[in-house]
């Protein structure tokens, strides 16, 4: 080959080289997009069924959503405090808390403005050492009929002046500020 044409013959092959080069790298992004997009698809995804990690019991009723709905441990003075976040999703109406009920008859005593506005939270009892003493709670507590223990559950009624009822399996949470027991005690009164 003379020089003349393998000058004329490096500018089709560097031309073939950059078409072969960039075939291949759309050809691996390609694959690459397609794997990744795999990753949330189907059925059985990492991510669809996750929920909330927060303690507490959550339901929803019409537009009134019950979240972290729990009994603080230790109770009181044989009084066990109620912890929740209640929120009303309707733009315009507001309703009301009438009562927390258990399944064996109990009920909770509320003191505090129960109205739920529009938009807006209401907010349960905190446990002790709540960083929040701004926010204003309702004071919720349950009277003890049995034994008080961390990890077990009681079916709690909440009733509301318009939306009317709902009844969740409300977790005894002992939080961050339970100690250990001392030795014979049961209920976790608080003696």
């Amino acid at each position: 080959m003379s020089a003349r044409s393998i000058a004329a013959h490096a500018p089709r092959v560097a031309t073939s080289r950059r078409i072969v080069t960039g075939v291949a790298a759309a050809t691996v992004a390609a694959g690459a997009m397609m794997s990744l997009s795999a990753c949330g698809s189907g059925q059985i995804s990492q991510t669809a069924d996750q929920v909330s990690a927060v303690n507490g019991a959550s339901g929803d009723l019409g537009h009134i959503a019950l979240r972290d709905v729990h009994i603080l441990y230790p109770a009181v003075n044989d009084q066990a405090k109620i912890a929740f976040v209640i929120t009303d999703q309707d733009p315009i109406a507001s309703d009301t808390l009438q009562s927390i009920t258990t399944a064996g008859g109990g009920q909770a005593s509320i003191s505090g403005d129960t109205t739920i506005k529009p938009g807006k939270a209401l907010l349960g009892s905190a446990p002790i050492g709540t960083l929040d003493s701004d926010i204003d709670r309702l004071k919720v507590s349950l009277p003890l009929t049995g034994p008080l223990r961390p990890g077990l559950t009681t079916d709690l009624t909440f009733t509301f002046a318009k939306s009317g009822s709902v009844t969740l399996p409300v977790p005894i949470d002992a939080g961050a500020s339970s100690g250990p027991q001392e030795a014979g005690s049961d209920s976790g009164s608080g003696s």
